[in-house]
């Protein structure tokens, strides 16, 4: 989560510490792959950082922002947007340290990573193929495809190394101190990180495999492919049933291998919603009514509230973003979909709660918001994370409680003094100030922001969606 940072001047230091050079396929991966995504400036930043870098970790020879401004040929926030991209590609990790001489910046650049690693990624790689399409995607693909020789009928003749060159036995037993000392220099290798707790989910891996076993579909491949068959699911609300077929599409008749590239293009094609909105008042009378009664408390929230809560709980994330953005005559932009597929991917909140989420950002706001905007996205869920908000209730029952503190009458008086120090008084975040002031029914105007008539059209909208699925 990026961290609000001091003013920036062109004459703030920066600091870019000396890393590995890159070799040729690194470079290649970098023209090819995080090239479409960062964008020309920001693929220029991360050559100019390299060239600035510097052996020692002495700062008092640390270089100024204007000297990068000055070889990008560009202003301070377009440089600073670019920097942004590097970041949020994993290229560069940024740090901020004051000292005697002033403010200063340390840039550590980062190695891409392998190909094969980039397209196991399932953000960067469905982020590269929403920027270059389907057709660029697959051919860029192709370029990273190692050739595949024949070797079944050749004899391995290769030299290995103690055939070609003659060691000391007991130095490779025992390595010189001068060999240890360097070896303790050097960054130890990076653990590799475990991924999401898949343990969590209510997805029937038991059916999908029974599924997939009758179409002879490779059993392994699906266990190693269990994150992204998750987040797929979770985004695009697919059952097990509707997954199976799916991933049997893609498997080879011969093999029982799929590729999980070509999974995800049919998954985006299939699930693609059409952006015209069609009222269906019969089906919207259905969705309408909540689908359990016992799963909200009646006396803490209103019809209305109640309705809204049936609606995020029982509709998945990219049908409930549909809904709302077809209500205002809008699309999902392929940014939406990526800041929902990252948040479902890291297996912080319910899709309730994402739902809600969204609904908090998009209908809630007091100035209209016609966009998810990440970093407004990534505050609130912060804020949210932080104040353990695990249900669509509690994400609900917060904000009425705020917007309660915020309708309490104050005082105007001095603050009061401890130890010669005023007392630090806590400001509420004004998102959260137009979230509850919105959110809570208001009798004397008459209206709600969760109104009748929002909640049929939403209903409308997800019970469209949901019938096209079934269709």
């Amino acid at each position: 989560m990026p961290k609000e940072e001091p003013a920036l001047t062109p004459k703030t230091g920066l600091l870019v510490p000396n890393a590995p050079v890159l070799s040729a396929t690194q470079q290649t991966v970098l023209a090819e792959l995080y090239l479409p995504l960062t964008g020309a400036l920001a693929y220029g930043l991360y050559a100019a950082l390299l060239s600035l870098q510097s052996t020692t970790t002495q700062v008092s020879g640390r270089h100024s922002h204007a000297e990068v401004l000055g070889i990008l040929n560009a202003d301070l926030p377009t440089v600073l947007a670019a920097r942004t991209k590097l970041e949020g590609t994993g290229l560069l990790r940024t740090y901020y340290q004051p000292d005697e001489l002033g403010d200063y910046y340390i840039y550590q650049l980062q190695p891409p990573m392998t190909a094969q690693q980039f397209f196991a990624d399932d953000l960067l790689s469905v982020l590269l193929l929403d920027m270059v399409g389907e057709t660029r995607y697959q051919q860029v693909a192709a370029n990273f495809k190692p050739a595949v020789v024949d070797l079944s009928q050749a004899q391995e003749v290769t030299a290995g190394l103690l055939d070609v060159f003659h060691l000391d036995g007991q130095k490779v037993t025992t390595p010189p101190a001068t060999v240890q000392q360097v070896r303790q220099t050097l960054p130890a290798s990076e653990a590799t990180t475990t991924g999401p707790d898949l343990t969590k989910t209510d997805f029937d891996w038991q059916v999908l495999g029974q599924i997939l076993q009758q179409n002879y579909v490779d059993l392994k491949q699906v266990s190693a492919s269990r994150e992204l068959i998750v987040t797929e699911s979770q985004v695009y609300g697919i059952s097990e049933v509707e997954m199976g077929k799916l991933i049997s599409e893609v498997a080879s008749l011969t093999t029982g291998h799929f590729d999980e590239n070509q999974l995800k293009l049919l998954i985006a094609r299939r699930y693609q919603r059409p952006t015209t909105p069609v009222a269906t008042p019969a089906a919207a009378s259905a969705a309408a009514a909540p689908t359990s009664p016992a799963a909200v408390t009646t006396n803490q929230f209103s019809t209305s509230e109640q309705q809204l809560l049936s609606v995020v709980k029982s509709t998945a994330p990219s049908d409930f973003l549909t809904a709302l953005k077809q209500e205002k005559h809008g699309i999902v932009t392929a940014g939406e979909q990526r800041l929902l597929y990252d948040l479902v991917q890291r297996r912080i909140f319910s899709n309730g709660v994402i739902n809600m989420l969204t609904y908090c950002i998009l209908q809630l706001q007091k100035r209209e918001v016609s966009t998810l905007n990440k970093n407004l996205m990534e505050t609130i869920a912060d804020n949210w994370a932080q104040h353990e908000i695990t249900t669509p209730e509690a994400a609900l029952t917060y904000l009425k409680q705020r917007e309660q503190a915020q309708n309490q009458p104050t005082r105007k008086r001095a603050p009061r003094r401890q130890n010669g120090r005023p007392v630090r008084k806590e400001v509420v975040p004004k998102w959260m100030q137009a979230s509850a002031s919105a959110i809570t029914d208001k009798p004397a105007s008459g209206q709600s922001s969760i109104s009748a008539a929002q909640r049929q059209k939403l209903a409308e909208r997800v019970a469209k969606l949901k019938s096209d699925k079934e269709g």
